[in-house]
């Protein structure tokens, strides 16, 4: 790709900040992340989560594998001075300004929706008057008594507050391209269960699945057959060292532990010849 997805190094987290980089690691190469921050409308609620998206290591490896991401230091962030102060009341001048003629456009259309209340609430004003004009004997002249029409296009619609404005809410910083890279204090994976789990995460990656993280389910990923956000997990990945011998009791559980959430469990392993190997298992009972 012509321009790398910038993923901040943040004390060793892989985040994600800028949500047309989010869709395009979604959408192009299958990497989901997970929202860890908070909604600016409602920051006290843990339910849903907002910006930014953080990486699975082994989601960050592939990606910078692939040379799709660049890693750049979270906190490098350029001091503020007067010419980016400048450009941010400009910034904040243009959306107030955006939003006057969406105001009055969302105006209209309100007046649009509430037209028959309208007119119904003229003309009982209306009687009213004429009504307080007969009772006090004043002459009403014929035009008064003619039903008004309204053309909604001049009715004069003042411009919002600037008080009232909508505020942008970065998520990003604008100035992000300035940010420094730190490809080289990318350290995983150096342990062999970390090497494990980034072979095995790259093996099923690479035959077109989705993947999150597993430990909620017991297991190292959940793996999908499409988006997760269409799709629910159909395996669960364990990795585990290729010779480690598993006890009767060992599998029993995996097995029942995938039935039990209806899954497939997944035995992950890297062989002597270097090829990741899978073995599933399906707890069927005993009839």
């Amino acid at each position: 790709m012509a321009n790398k997805v910038k993923v901040s190094l943040t004390h060793g987290k892989a985040l994600v900040w800028n949500a047309e980089d989010v869709r395009i690691l979604r959408e192009d190469y299958r990497i989901v992340g997970t929202l860890v921050g908070c909604l600016p409308r409602a920051p006290r609620q843990n339910v849903h989560l907002g910006l930014p998206v953080q990486l699975m290591p082994e989601e960050t490896q592939l990606l910078i594998s692939k040379g799709v991401v660049e890693l750049v230091d979270g906190g490098s962030l350029p001091e503020p001075d007067e010419k980016k102060a400048e450009a941010f009341r400009n910034m904040r001048n243009e959306n107030y300004e955006g939003q006057i003629e969406s105001f009055r456009q969302d105006r209209k259309r309100e007046i649009y929706r509430h037209m028959s209340k309208i007119r119904e609430g003229k003309k009982a004003k209306k009687q009213k008057l004429l009504e307080e004009k007969r009772k006090a004997g004043e002459e009403i002249a014929e035009d008064e008594e003619t039903e008004e029409e309204f053309d909604v296009e001049q009715i004069p619609i003042p411009a919002i507050a600037e008080d009232n404005s909508m505020i942008q809410t970065f998520t990003q910083s604008p100035w992000q391209d300035e940010l420094q890279p730190v490809t080289n204090e990318w350290k995983y994976p150096q342990s062999e269960h970390e090497r494990l789990r980034c072979q095995v995460f790259s093996y099923l990656w690479g035959r077109g699945y989705y993947m999150t993280g597993g430990g909620k389910f017991g297991g190292d990923f959940l793996v999908y057959p499409g988006d997760p956000s269409r799709f629910h997990s159909f395996y669960i990945a364990i990795c585990k060292p290729h010779q480690e011998k598993l006890t009767a009791l060992d599998i029993i559980s995996m097995g029942r532990l995938g039935s039990n959430v209806k899954k497939t469990v997944l035995l992950c392993s890297v062989d002597s010849e270097g090829k990741v190997v899978c073995t599933s298992l399906q707890w069927t009972g005993i009839s």
